[in-house]
């Protein structure tokens, strides 16, 4: 890795804060109270969708990988403006979804878990006992998880082994947030969306990519 620069060094330590302010303001929202019924986006298909506990093993690892692996990886290998985007592109996903979570609240009716596996114990207790039913259009674990794996898609080459490890376990957490009836399936759609579009947007503001266009 390229030594960093006094500036750069303090571009890193603030998009650290950034990522943290971020996962904050999601926590803001879902622990607010509304003046009125969130809305309810449930689909004919997500009725059939059963709970399966055991997608809770990705899906609490998400915020850690995310928020920590992968930019520490996309700056030790691919530089300061990779890392830049990366960090910035959560922090403005973020953004997008708080304002959503403000003026268009949607929640997801809690699902009784009948099973007395660990990881039912662990749905029950760990994940609906500290994550309230709110912010669930779109979805956060999905707009992370994308900005994730572009990054990741990025370094295959440096690091293929370990790329495409975590961007098969990324990508299980997209269907984890609908097994674990966390979501609904248009929250993944609307997640897929922010992330893309943040990640995308802040590559050409910070890199500034030349597309050749051949006629």
């Amino acid at each position: 890795m390229k030594k960093l620069t006094r500036v750069e060094k303090i571009a890193v330590f603030s998009i650290f804060i950034g990522i943290i302010l971020a996962f904050i303001t999601y926590e803001i929202f879902n622990k607010a109270t509304y003046s009125y019924e969130p809305l309810i986006m449930k689909g004919w298909l997500d009725a059939k969708i059963p709970i399966v506990s055991i997608f809770v093993v990705p899906y609490l690892s998400f915020h850690i990988l995310a928020a920590l692996v992968v930019p520490v990886l996309s700056l030790r290998l691919a530089g300061f403006k990779a890392f830049l985007v990366n960090g910035l592109a959560i922090i403005v996903g973020q953004l997008c979804l708080d304002v959503a979570y403000a003026f268009f609240q949607t929640q997801v009716p809690r699902t009784p878990v009948l099973g007395d596996s660990p990881f039912d114990w662990v749905l029950t207790n760990v994940v609906y006992g500290n994550d309230q039913p709110l912010n669930g259009f779109p979805s956060n674990h999905v707009t992370w998880s994308v900005v994730s794996i572009i990054a990741l898609w990025r370094l295959r080459k440096v690091i293929p082994r370990t790329s495409w490890v975590l961007m098969f376990w990324f990508l299980l957490i997209l269907p984890a947030t609908v097994f674990l009836h966390q979501h609904y399936l248009v929250d993944i759609y609307g997640g897929i969306f922010v992330g893309f579009s943040a990640y995308w947007s802040m590559m050409f503001v910070i890199e500034k990519p030349k597309l050749d266009i051949q006629g």
